[in-house]
């Protein structure tokens, strides 16, 4: 045995449905609302009935709406399923507005039209998705904390260590050997220098706002000489065009791919050499055109083999897309690396 459609009771059907269900004509105007549109909306459905659905709508978007029904109504699509449009806003009784998914259908009852809409309320969603974001959000901050605390640990007090340590024997180098001496000395300085390069790359790490205010070619510097801090490489920074013109979002991430390349010029590559190179082409009316090149002579790699262990590679592809930016990676082992940037 077998049910056809008009064996249903479909009002006592739609009545069991969480989800509002509403059925309007091609005015717009409301035809049915059953109980799980009265307990989203706050309307009983007799304060409804004959209404326009305007109603239901944030005022904002009731021009839109018309519109949008309008040309759902003139096109041969028959119906939409819900999720494949934008979440909408509804409009409760008492004037607050929620997010709502909707999906719709048209029937043709002799010569008008009728829709029927079924609409779920997305508060608690959207609520658990914000929670959610938060949460990793915190975990992101956290984990922030954790690396700068270990730069600290690893870079800034180990050379603050050593510096204490050289500036007590100095005086008793000096005595039994000046040349001794200065040779101290000029090792004491360069941590000194080293210390501060460390600090001040992770006072912006602190303060993200500092990257916005700095010139590009000057954080590029800035890097640099915290490599020189971690590792004897000599480093050569060339920097041509305005790189003001380089927009706040853009700057970020190739700061970013450049402070990401260079860490692993300082921990990874043993290179006596790296050239940072960063050329902008300023086009009238248009974004300008920026190439970054990180160039080493280290022990260079493969970047095709075990790509799960470089998470530092994929940070530098993620901020690349980011941007719109075309990223290359040069390298083989014994051949050194090139990481170029190009927007």
């Amino acid at each position: 045995m077998t049910l056809v459609a008009s064996q249903f009771n479909l009002t006592e059907l739609f009545d069991i449905l969480v989800d509002a269900v509403i059925a309007f004509n091609q005015d717009q105007r409301i035809l049915y609302f059953n109980k799980g549109a009265e307990a989203i909306f706050g309307y009983k459905a007799e304060e409804v009935l004959g209404q326009p659905l305007d109603i239901l709508l944030p005022e904002r978007f009731v021009a839109i709406h018309r519109e949008h029904f309008r040309h759902f109504l003139e096109s041969p699509v028959r119906s939409r399923p819900m999720g494949e449009r934008q979440p909408i806003s509804g409009r409760r009784k008492d004037g607050s507005e929620f997010p709502a998914e909707a999906a719709i259908a048209k029937i043709q009852r002799t010569s008008e039209v009728w829709c029927i809409v079924i609409l779920r309320d997305i508060t608690e969603r959207y609520r658990a998705e914000e929670a959610l974001r938060q949460q990793v959000a915190r975990s992101a901050v956290e984990a922030e904390r954790n690396r700068i605390a270990r730069d600290l640990h690893d870079s800034v007090t180990q050379a603050l260590f050593s510096v204490s340590v050289i500036a007590d024997v100095l005086p008793r180098i000096w005595e039994r050997n000046p040349a001794e001496g200065k040779r101290r000395l000029e090792e004491l300085r360069q941590l000194s220098r080293g210390a501060l390069a460390e600090m001040r790359t992770l006072l912006l790490e602190l303060r993200p706002a500092s990257i916005l205010e700095a010139d590009l070619a000057d954080l590029l510097q800035q890097l640099c000489a915290t490599v020189r801090s971690r590792a004897p490489v000599e480093m050569d920074v060339q920097v041509e065009g305005p790189t003001q013109a380089i927009p706040d979002k853009h700057k970020v991430a190739l700061y970013r791919i450049a402070q990401e390349a260079l860490n692993n010029v300082a921990k990874h590559s043993n290179a006596k050499h790296c050239t940072v190179r960063l050329h902008v082409v300023p086009r009238n009316g248009a974004l300008p055109q920026v190439q970054l090149t990180i160039i080493d002579d280290g022990r260079g790699f493969d970047p095709n083999a075990n790509r799960s262990a470089h998470l530092g590679l994929k940070i530098m592809r993620e901020r690349a897309d980011d941007i719109g930016a075309q990223l290359e990676i040069i390298s083989r082992p014994g051949a050194g690396t090139t990481v170029r940037a190009v927007l």
